[in-house]
C-alpha cells in the first residue's frame, strides 16, 4: 500500500512538473507596446491636460489672495479656476498650464 502511494505521488508530481515547465516557456502577455525603445505616445494625453499639479495653481492663486471653490478645469489652452477674491466676489481666473503662474482674472 505504502509503494502504491508513493508511486501515484511520483507520477503526478511528475505530470505536474512536466505541465508547469511546458506553460513556463510561452510567450510573455503582449500589453500593447511597439518593441522598439525609443517609441514615445505621449502625444495623445498633451491635448486635453496641464502639466502643473492642481495643489500648485491653488497655491499660486493663494498668493494673490484668493480662495479657490471649483476645480481648474482646462479650457482653450489654459486652466480656468472658479474662485473668490478678498472682498467675496465671484471672479474667474486664467491660469498657464506649464507654469502655474496667474495670467488674468475674467
Amino acid at each position: 500500500m505504502f509503494n502504491t502511494k508513493t508511486l501515484l505521488t511520483a507520477a503526478s508530481l511528475a505530470i505536474l512538473t512536466a505541465v508547469g515547465i511546458g506553460s513556463a516557456s510561452a510567450q510573455p502577455w503582449d500589453r500593447g507596446h511597439r518593441g522598439d525603445r525609443h517609441f514615445n505616445d505621449h502625444g495623445r494625453y498633451d491635448r486635453h491636460h496641464g502639466y502643473v499639479n492642481r495643489m500648485h495653481v491653488h497655491r499660486s492663486l493663494r498668493n494673490h489672495r484668493l480662495s479657490v471653490i471649483s476645480e481648474p478645469f482646462f479650457m482653450r489652452g489654459r486652466y480656468v479656476v472658479r474662485a473668490h477674491d478678498r472682498f467675496g466676489r465671484l471672479v474667474l481666473v486664467q491660469v498657464d498650464p506649464y507654469s502655474g503662474r496667474f495670467i488674468r482674472r475674467l
